[in-house]
C-alpha cells in the first residue's frame, strides 16, 4: 500500500478510519426554572422563593424542582461527564423537636412538564392557573395532574436516582457525574422536548428533620449560587471539513496522474 499510495492520501485515509480528533468543551449553567412542592401547603407554589426539600420537624415532606438549558451544546456532541450542585441556605433548628437529621438526597430525572410558577415568601402562596403544587401538575388545569399528590416515582419521575450525595450542614454539595447523569443530559440533547429537569428527593422522607432549604436562582441578595449544572463533552470536527480535505487530496491526486501520463 505504501508504495501504490501518495503520502497524503495515506494520511487522508488514516484520518478517515481513525476518525478526527474530538473537541472537548465545558458548559456551565445555572437553573432557568425552579420550584417546590411543600405537603403542608398543597395548593402553594414556591416558585418565587427559596428551594425546600426533605421532611420539616412536623413530618410534612417537600420536594424541588429544577431544569437547565442546554440550547448551547451541540445536539451531535458526546457527554462525557455531568455533575450538579446545590447550595443548602438552611436546616432545621437544632433546638426544636430533635434538630437537623442529615440523610441522603437524590436526583431523579423529572418526566413530566412542570411550570415554574411565582409564589414568594417561606412556604410559598397561593397559585395561579397552571402553577406546579404538591396536589397540582398544573393547578387548576382539568387532567393534567400528578400521579399521586407530590408526584410518584416510577410515574411522574425516573425509577432510580441519577445520582445521590449525603446533606448535613449549610454549606455547597455536589452530585458527581454519573452513568445515569450522563444519560439524562445526553437524550435531552437528543430530544430536548423531554427535558424536564430533575427532583430533589430526600431518601428519608420518613423522617422528621432531613429538610433543608437551597438556593434558588432567585436567592434573595444573590450571594449563594443557584443550582448549577457542569457538563463536559465532546464534538467531533464538521464533516464539511474532512469532505473538502478528501475533495483536495483526491483533485491533487488526479492532478498527478494526469501529469504522469502526458509526460509518459
Amino acid at each position: 500500500m505504501n508504495s501504490i499510495l501518495p503520502p497524503l492520501v495515506r494520511l487522508c485515509l488514516v484520518m478517515g478510519l481513525l476518525g478526527m480528533p474530538a473537541m472537548g468543551a465545558t458548559f456551565v449553567a445555572t437553573a432557568v426554572e425552579d420550584t417546590s412542592i411543600y405537603q403542608n401547603h398543597p395548593e402553594y407554589n414556591l416558585g418565587g422563593t427559596t428551594l425546600v426539600s426533605g421532611t420539616n420537624q412536623q413530618f410534612s415532606n417537600s420536594r424541588a424542582l429544577f431544569s437547565f438549558d442546554l440550547s448551547a451544546i451541540p445536539a451531535d456532541a458526546i457527554v462525557t461527564s455531568v455533575q450538579v450542585s446545590l447550595f443548602v441556605t438552611r436546616r432545621p433548628d437544632p433546638d426544636q423537636h430533635g434538630g437537623p437529621v442529615n440523610s441522603d438526597f437524590s436526583l431523579y430525572r423529572a418526566l413530566q412538564n412542570w411550570t415554574e410558577g411565582t409564589g414568594g415568601g417561606v412556604t410559598g402562596s397561593p397559585s395561579a392557573t397552571g402553577d406546579t403544587t404538591w396536589n397540582d401538575l398544573h393547578f387548576n388545569t382539568t387532567g393534567d395532574s400528578w400521579t399521586i399528590p407530590g408526584g410518584q416515582i416510577g410515574t411522574d419521575f425516573a425509577s432510580t436516582p441519577s445520582a445521590t450525595t449525603s446533606v448535613g450542614d449549610v454549606g455547597l454539595y455536589l452530585w458527581g457525574s454519573s452513568s445515569e447523569l450522563v444519560d439524562d443530559v445526553q437524550s435531552w440533547l437528543s430530544s430536548p422536548s423531554t427535558n424536564y429537569g430533575f427532583a430533589l428527593i430526600s431518601e428519608s422522607e420518613n423522617v422528621a428533620g432531613t429538610a433543608r432549604r437551597f438556593a434558588s436562582r432567585e436567592q434573595p441578595g444573590g450571594d449563594k449560587p443557584a443550582p448549577t449544572l457542569t457538563v463536559t463533552y465532546q464534538s467531533a470536527p464538521e464533516p464539511g471539513r474532512m469532505l473538502l480535505l478528501l475533495i483536495g487530496v483526491g483533485a491533487a491526486t488526479l492532478r498527478r496522474r494526469t501529469s504522469r501520463r502526458l509526460n509518459e
